[in-house]
């Protein structure tokens, strides 16, 4: 596992998959093809497969098309929440919200020597309870409404920076931003910005959302304190 990537200066951009794909709407081949596009940009380091509700088989099915072009452009690809013997053996590393998390499933994640990241809502006692269990990384959220998921909980941006004067391991804001809103964000510390509609639905499309996002991230003039 390359761990530089994980400690670096640079603010990387985390990419969830929309929620439609693998229904009428999206289905797997016109996605991969969008797919391709934007991580051609080469400006994603992360990406997250995200479906629920669906049967593993074509779960994992989505996860071997898609991490082969994960591969090709250097993105490491996460899978939300299974774990999987088969799925473990494709991705790169699982990402696990508070329902799904247990020791039995971290444990088995860090023995296959994959990446784990876990959900810490906006609560730093769900901070301290997650680290026990050695993730790579852990998220806030959501900061804003999201077109994604229903929010039971919404995060405060002063967790991300008390998060990072205590702790040395990235931290991932997550929750409906776009770029419209995240300038508040990028004065924080945080490492990477989860996204979904923000990037699926800009009016200019995916490749053109990424290059934005991109751009925005790493000036100086928005990282600055």
């Amino acid at each position: 596992m390359n761990n530089n990537l994980f400690y670096s200066n640079t603010k990387h951009l985390y990419l969830i998959t929309p929620p439609q794909l693998l229904s009428k709407k999206l289905p797997l081949k016109k996605f991969t093809k969008i797919l391709n596009k934007t991580l051609k940009t080469k400006k994603i380091k992360f990406l997250q497969l995200r479906i629920k509700n669906k049967k593993k088989i074509h779960i994992l099915n989505a996860l071997i098309k898609i991490k082969k072009i994960c591969k090709k452009y250097k993105t490491l690809c996460f899978v939300n929440d299974y774990t999987d013997n088969k799925i473990l053996d494709v991705c790169d590393g699982i990402h696990l919200g508070q329902k799904d998390l247990t020791i039995n499933k971290a444990k088995k994640i860090i023995f296959k020597k994959k990446y784990l990241g876990i959900t810490c809502h906006n609560s730093k006692k769900l901070v301290k309870k997650a680290l026990l269990y050695n993730p790579t990384y852990i998220s806030f959220g959501s900061f804003f409404p999201s077109k994604t998921k229903k929010i039971k909980y919404y995060a405060e941006i002063k967790n991300i920076n008390w998060f990072k004067k205590k702790f040395n391991i990235p931290c991932v804001a997550i929750g409906g931003i776009n770029l419209e809103n995240c300038n508040k964000l990028l004065k924080t510390n945080c490492d990477w910005y989860a996204l979904c509609s923000g990037v699926w639905n800009f009016k200019k499309g995916p490749e053109a959302a990424v290059k934005e996002f991109y751009k925005k991230i790493n000036t100086n003039e928005n990282i600055s304190k």
